[in-house]
């Protein structure tokens, strides 16, 4: 049997209530999993993207080591629109919006979550939208 799809992707963060913030309320996602998971009061969160099965988990920071690399690339319906958005809620955006140079339909951009991850985000361009 082939595989399904990505169960989770582990982000490394230092604070899981200001990560939980960033990715709930910035970027949209919601909340699947709140849970106890060890008497030091770390906890298990999973977000899950609204209408689909692949969710995030929280991970120590010190679990998992990315330096400059995104941790995530994520598709977005309209990357410039939503780094405009994401801009006018303080979100840092560190490149794009731009036309990526590996294919002449898409846009991307990347930007820093709150605990200094980098995320890859990109979409179809305007008109190449079917």
């Amino acid at each position: 049997m082939p595989l399904q799809r990505i169960s989770f992707q582990s982000i490394p963060v230092d604070d899981q209530d200001r990560a939980l913030a960033f990715y709930r309320d910035k970027l949209g996602l919601t909340v699947h999993t709140d849970a106890p998971y060890e008497d030091d009061g770390w906890r298990w969160i999973f977000l899950s993207f609204p209408g689909h099965d692949t969710r995030l988990q929280f991970a120590r920071r010190g679990d998992i080591t990315v330096k400059d690399k995104p941790v995530l690339a994520l598709v977005s319906d309209d990357v410039d629109a939503d780094c405009a958005r994401w801009a006018d809620q303080g979100v840092t955006i560190t490149m794009g919006p731009d036309d990526a140079p590996w294919s002449p339909n898409i846009r991307w951009a990347m930007i820093r979550d709150s605990e200094d991850n980098v995320i890859f985000v990109e979409s179809l361009k305007q008109g190449d939208r079917s």
